[in-house]
């Protein structure tokens, strides 16, 4: 930190994009072996204290370092740097988790609407088989694995390649296991598992009647709901 409290040197961030900025600095200390595999960062706050940047700023810079392998959050411990300098080639810090969410929103609700516009017949035959996998395997276990085979059946129904591709490219950052990580940190509460299932079930009701705008506002609300318990559980301080 500024006067070397933290054995690597940053300078205060000032522009825009500060997150990104942040994890780039701390990326560059494991590159020059300044950080190195064991060493802990140092709290949230002194980390915001010496980049001049707000704590939440910190939080998604350092969710950026986790997602990339860089760096794990341990309970009661702090942030504990995993990478070394022969692994940040792989670095992918300017995709992180609240961008990832941003382009979901501006995707998924165009992809349901236009879903609901078209209706062809084996697409609402899909969507409803992949809605009967979920709500089957809820019912079983309590919970389920993932719901991306809804949101993938609602591409596919929307018939825009493009538009699915796009999805896609999004979805590519949150298949890794430390996004499974944060998936695991999020609220398990019985009323927030019951909510997404609801969400699933309305929004593909909406794309069989016909009702775009309506589908449109649920999932954007899914999503919303979503990013919030995911980004909840990155800004977990330790």
């Amino acid at each position: 930190m500024t006067g070397g409290s933290a054995g690597f040197s940053v300078t205060p961030v000032v522009k825009r994009s500060a997150a990104v900025q942040v994890a780039d600095q701390l990326v560059a200390a494991i590159r020059d072996e300044q950080l190195k595999p064991g060493d802990k960062l140092p709290s949230e706050r002194e980390l915001a204290q010496n980049f001049a940047v707000s704590r939440p700023t910190i939080r998604e810079a350092l969710a950026a370092l986790e997602l990339a392998g860089l760096a794990k959050s341990h309970k009661g411990r702090g942030t504990v740097i995993t990478g070394t300098a022969a692994t940040v080639a792989t670095w992918g810090v300017e995709v992180l988790p609240p961008q990832v969410f941003e382009a979901r929103l501006a995707i998924e609700p165009a992809l349901a609407a236009l879903a609901a516009e078209k209706r062809h017949p084996e697409d609402l035959e899909l969507l409803e088989t992949t809605l009967a996998k979920l709500e089957a395997e809820y019912a079983e276990t309590g919970a389920y694995a993932s719901d991306l085979p809804v949101h993938r059946a609602i591409a596919r129904a929307a018939r825009n390649p493009l538009l699915e591709q796009a999805l896609e490219e999004a979805l590519r950052h949150v298949a890794g296991p430390l996004w499974q990580e944060l998936r695991r940190r999020a609220p398990a509460e019985a009323s927030a598992r019951d909510g997404h299932v609801e969400e699933s079930r309305t929004v593909i009701r909406h794309i069989r009647e016909g009702n775009a705008a309506e589908a449109a506002e649920v999932w954007r609300r899914h999503l919303l709901t979503y990013r919030n318990e995911i980004l909840r559980a990155a800004a977990t301080d330790g």
